[in-house]
Formats: structure tokens, sequence, C-alpha cells
């Protein structure tokens, strides 16, 4: 018997990304949002696979493309978006795509 008193594993599944996503940015140094680039219907169908957390190698063999495009494709929806981290640009998605 355990002196520690029994606490629910907590599944990635039990939050939604929108909830992920504000504490994200509570603890962001950034308070205003930046003014977003238009984005090629490529980066949109890439940013919403990555914000479901698919990694760049499943990306890639889903779209038909290369890794290192998709890369490439990554680091331009990145810069587009104003985003610091790959973490940021898949919450920016999300509040904008949903």
């Amino acid at each position: 018997m355990s002196v520690y008193p029994a606490v629910q594993m907590v599944r990635r599944e039990d939050f939604a990304p929108q909830v992920v996503c504000e504490v994200y940015e509570l603890g962001s140094h950034r308070r205003t949002p930046v003014a977003v680039k238009e984005l090629t219907s490529r980066q949109i169908a890439i940013g919403r696979m990555m914000s479901t957390g698919a990694k760049d190698a499943a990306i890639a063999r889903d779209l038909g493309l290369s890794l290192r495009t998709v890369r490439a494709e990554i680091s331009a929806l990145i810069k587009g978006l104003g985003a610091k981290s790959r973490f940021q640009a898949g919450c920016l998605l999300v509040r904008r795509f949903g």
C-alpha cells in the first residue's frame, strides 16, 4: 500500500488543443498577435497535420512530398505565422482553423 494518494493518469487525449494553446500563450511573452501572412494551400495542409502531432516523415508520406520539401514548408509556415517555434505555430493554426 502506497502512502501517496492515488492520482488518475493524465493522458494527452484528455486535453483539447485549444486548452493546451491557452496555457502556452499565458506563459508566452507575446501579448499581441502578429499579422499573419497569406499561407499557401500546401502550408495549410501541412499545418493542419502538424497541429495534430504528425511527424515530418508521416506528413511527407501522406502528401506525397519529400521530407526536405515538408521541412522547408514548415519553416516557411512558422515564419509566415510569426511564430517562434513549431509548437507555437501549431497553436496559432489551431486557433485559426480549429
